[in-house]
């Protein structure tokens, strides 16, 4: 894979215009609740330091989280920079370490892993497989997300939709947050997925359960090539590597004849 180090100059902040945004946020926010808001602090702690770039700024995602706030990031950028969003493509495998931020739409022609703090404020298309790697990753997306698999095992969120062959979220420590899932697949392998799910095949955790819940392997069969499958002691399990290698190298891992139930 590509080892991509965001290929351009780091994009200047101006701080005070986005302080700016974030007191216009939190004022709105402010007037819609009869609550405590105290929460809304968190975006006055982010843009506390002075930075100079979007890059510097995302990377603060890595140690001052929080999980339930994390929609205003690509919110109070987009806001701060106005229409000079553009849609950004890049060719090839592309593998981020790097804090990654992009004003606009991304586009990928082939897989994409992100193993950083990850902001874009429009939508992603991948032509392939898109994976993070918590806890390294968080990654933050204003639109949609469009790919032939996303596996996540980092804090995810989508504030538009997600379309995907195969949705599989994995680790405890981290949630899916998504506005509605459309894929043949969906499963929750002690990953919480906060959205709304239509999928032909839904695993939630409690059905889940690691794999072995009741009729889980008997349906994935069904369902599944047998490719996917792999020896564990005296028969074959579903195996997630299998599937996904498969979904990056183009090849078919459903049955032509899979009618599954949807749970």
């Amino acid at each position: 894979m590509a080892h991509n180090k965001n290929g351009d100059t780091p994009l200047p902040i101006d701080m005070a215009a986005i302080r700016r945004t974030v007191e216009v946020m939190r004022a709105e926010r402010a007037a819609a609740l009869t609550s405590d808001n105290s929460d809304s602090g968190w975006l006055a702690d982010l843009v506390e330091r002075d930075l100079d770039s979007y890059q510097e700024f995302v990377a603060q995602l890595r140690v001052t989280l929080d999980p339930d706030l994390l929609g205003y990031v690509p919110e109070m950028c987009a806001k701060t920079l106005g229409d000079t969003r553009t849609t950004r493509t890049l060719i090839g495998d592309q593998q981020v370490d790097t804090p990654f931020f992009h004003h606009g739409d991304l586009v990928v022609k082939g897989d994409l892993g992100v193993g950083a703090p990850f902001v874009v404020t429009g939508s992603v298309t991948v032509e392939g497989v898109m994976g993070d790697c918590g806890p390294d990753s968080v990654v933050a997306i204003g639109g949609a997300v469009k790919a032939r698999g996303v596996l996540t095992s980092g804090e995810m969120l989508v504030m538009g939709d997600i379309e995907a062959d195969v949705v599989y979220g994995d680790y405890n420590d981290s949630t899916l947050h998504a506005g509605t899932i459309r894929a043949r697949l969906v499963i929750e392998d002690d990953h919480e997925t906060i959205a709304t799910v239509k999928a032909d095949l839904y695993f939630d955790v409690d059905d889940y359960q690691g794999g072995y819940g009741d009729g889980v392997q008997e349906l994935l069969r069904a369902f599944l090539v047998d490719e996917v499958f792999a020896a564990d002691e005296d028969e074959e399990v579903f195996d997630v590597g299998l599937l996904f290698a498969r979904l990056r190298e183009g090849l078919p891992v459903f049955r032509a004849d899979a009618a599954p139930e949807g749970r």
